[in-house]
């Protein structure tokens, strides 16, 4: 079975991603995404999310929210497929980096660059780091898929850095005055930070604060947002954090701004955040059917 996955993934990757349209990806995953909510792909965990998010509006509301959604997501994993086939040019027309001085002057301490699952966050990473001229070190989970995600992801120029090594290995390079990227809004267990989302107790990942306050690095967020047209349009924005001490409050004080920023760009757009996961599945009194 594994060999079998590993050359459809080939394929997808390889002559599928080649021949398939950027363009053409949204507008086929519409039936795609038609047919998985049918068939209740996720529905129940996504309809849970929006009611704790968005508790005012009607039900109607949030399943129109739920089914772009899902349409959201389905075109960013078409678009994946094409990523690796893209040429710079191609890459500009897609992406739009306003505010790319950020990253072009980050200067001896090195960047951090956070991130979401909004939009297209696999093109941005890619994206950003070539029209900037700039490799970043984007710390990922291990892919079970023949090594076909990560051709992607280092196809122009970055290089990837486990999650298992993502501390140790994210030090050193701010260290050296390195840029190292990362998605900040994933799911974390009790012990992190509990940043309010949605006014919603959230546990978050506490290590990008922490590199932060340890190093002082430029500390960069932005997010992927699709226009009409299907073109991403990110815009960079410095989180400030020099007011702030290293300690665990600290650290404490600016996850939670992270995640306000995160929040304001979810309540923008919110049918281009990824609601298909338990995110508060550790949150006390918040149960999934």
């Amino acid at each position: 079975m594994t060999s079998l996955r590993d050359a459809l993934l080939k394929v997808l990757f390889g002559p599928v991603g080649r021949l398939l349209p950027f363009a053409a990806c949204r507008h086929i995953a519409r039936p795609i995404a038609a047919i998985a909510w049918r068939a209740g792909f996720r529905r129940a965990i996504t309809m849970r999310n929006l009611e704790l998010a968005f508790p005012t509006l009607t039900v109607d509301q949030r399943e129109r929210i739920g089914r772009a959604s899902l349409v959201s997501l389905v075109t960013v994993f078409l678009e994946i497929l094409t990523l690796r086939h893209l040429s710079r040019r191609e890459i500009r027309r897609w992406l739009v980096v306003e505010n790319l001085e950020l990253l072009t002057r980050i200067g001896p301490a090195g960047g951090l660059l956070l991130s979401g699952h909004v939009g297209n966050w696999e093109l941005l990473a890619l994206g950003a780091a070539d029209i900037a001229g700039i490799p970043f070190a984007v710390v990922v989970k291990e892919q079970r898929d023949g090594r076909q995600l990560e051709r992607t992801r280092t196809a122009r120029g970055n290089r990837l850095i486990p999650t298992g090594r993502g501390a140790r290995e994210s030090s050193a390079l701010l260290r050296s005055g390195g840029v190292v990227a990362m998605l900040a809004d994933q799911s974390a267990s009790e012990g992190e930070h509990a940043a309010l989302l949605f006014d919603t107790p959230t546990w978050t990942y506490s290590a990008p604060s922490r590199l932060a306050l340890r190093f002082r690095p430029t500390v960069i967020v932005g997010f992927a947002v699709r226009e009409s047209g299907g073109r991403y349009r990110v815009v960079l924005e410095e989180l400030h954090h020099h007011d702030l001490p290293d300690t665990p409050e600290g650290a404490e004080a600016l996850t939670a701004r992270y995640v306000s920023m995160l929040e304001r760009t979810v309540r923008e757009h919110p049918e281009q955040w990824v609601w298909q996961h338990r995110k508060w599945k550790n949150t006390p009194g918040v149960r999934y059917d």
